[in-house]
């Protein structure tokens, strides 16, 4: 007798089962280490923040910080917080296990886009052990939530092509500034994507992606007499770009430098500020001193800004390992750094490599990582705000590894 013979479904699909299980294991194998042998530090640097306004939605008493509007957090994180009962290890399981279908992700869109098997599991593995993504997937923070619905959008915006797909990506997006406000003009750069690649339909796309924030904005205004997504922005525009421009003026080390500035800026604002002012209604005071700065010293914003870009780029986070290794510090910190910055080169090399392979993917992964490196290039720079974009950094990589060492992309 002969032996039953597969057919190629099935073939195709017990090859392309190993490796995501292995990817799965090995992605949950480096989330959950890193969370159990972590100090259990969940709440720096500003959870807080999140969880205060998530215990009032908790209580039935409104979208409220100490008995007053919350305006300078958005809503959707601490509902899930509040959905989730304030629980806080179920809340960042929860993240680990965001991780865990994103690196799954990632292999799919791989090999989805016409990559070999090696491409695929060499992006997720990237993806999977990226420390700034373990390290904040570990805090009471948007950075892990925000990072899986960007990259459903950039997926979804992928395949965009109707009107009824734009509407619903413009919605999502628009949902998206309600985790995280620093996706406020992602609109514009998706919207840049869609004109490139001469998808019609636009129009739709932006109204509704303004639907959410414009209605969170009338929340605001409402309540605080300010028309506002956050006012979060005015806090950033004076104590990290203002005060970030001034601090690259001086001559001593940046760190320190901008926390002079910092306390100048405070001290300069003080006498605008009355008692019972609301944040959003500092926020306006600090927006306007900020902004008057930045005019004042252009050199100043120009050198902070390819500060913050460098930082965003490359910073290792090399200081979180510390935390679950035994490893040397020294060690942990070189071969990080430099792991870093050869991941970030690789993923430009990726990008050109792309670029002849797969254009609207090299397209729309440029645009989404150039925004948010960019719109965080300030004081505040940091590994951090790399996590958004480590998905579609991986893949990039990825595809620029092979290329240097001549692997089949296909």
């Amino acid at each position: 007798m002969h032996p039953p013979v597969r057919n190629v479904n099935e073939t195709t699909l017990m090859r392309n089962l190993r490796p995501l299980l292995l990817i799965v294991a090995i992605a949950a194998a480096a989330n959950f280490a890193y969370f159990h042998y972590s100090n259990g530090d969940f709440f720096y640097p500003d959870s807080f923040t999140y969880l205060s306004p998530a215990k009032s939605l908790l209580h039935g008493i409104g979208f409220v910080t100490d008995g007053k509007p919350e305006t300078m957090r958005t809503p959707v994180y601490p509902l899930l917080l509040a959905l989730l009962g304030l629980r806080v290890v179920a809340t960042i399981v929860l993240q680990h296990l965001l991780n865990v279908a994103l690196a799954v992700a990632v292999w799919w869109v791989v090999r989805r886009r016409g990559g070999s098997a090696w491409l695929a599991f060499g992006a997720a593995m990237l993806f999977a052990l990226d420390v700034p993504t373990l390290h904040y997937s570990n805090k009471i923070l948007t950075e892990t939530l925000f990072a899986a619905l960007l990259f459903f959008i950039f997926l979804f915006t992928l395949r965009a092509t109707s009107r009824r797909a734009l509407v619903i990506d413009g919605l999502l997006i628009g949902a998206l500034v309600l985790v995280r406000p620093v996706a406020i003009a992602y609109v514009i750069v998706v919207a840049i994507f869609f004109a490139i690649t001469r998808v019609r339909g636009i129009v739709w796309f932006v109204i509704a992606a303004l639907v959410l924030p414009l209605g969170w904005a009338a929340r605001n205004w409402r309540e605080t007499g300010v028309f506002t997504v956050s006012s979060i922005a005015g806090t950033n525009m004076l104590e990290y770009r203002a005060a970030g421009a001034l601090a690259m003026e001086t001559d001593y080390d940046f760190a320190p430098a901008l926390a002079d500035s910092q306390r100048e800026l405070l001290e300069l604002a003080e006498p605008e500020l009355t008692d019972g002012m609301s944040h959003a209604q500092q926020s306006v005071v600090y927006s306007r001193i900020g902004r008057k700065v930045l005019r004042e010293h252009p050199r100043g914003t120009f050198l902070l800004t390819i500060r913050g870009l460098l930082v965003n780029a490359v910073d290792s986070d090399w200081d979180a390992i510390m935390v679950v290794s035994s490893v040397p510090s020294s060690i942990i910190q070189l071969a990080l750094d430099a792991f870093t910055a050869i991941s970030f080169a690789a993923a430009l090399l990726g990008l050109l490599a792309l670029w002849h392979r797969d254009r609207p993917l090299a397209l729309l992964i440029a645009l989404t990582v150039a925004y948010f490196l960019f719109i965080a290039a300030g004081g505040e720079a940091e590994a951090r705000f790399r996590v958004p974009v480590a998905p579609m950094l991986a893949i990039a990589a990825a595809h620029g590894f092979a290329k240097a060492r001549s692997i089949p992309s296909r």
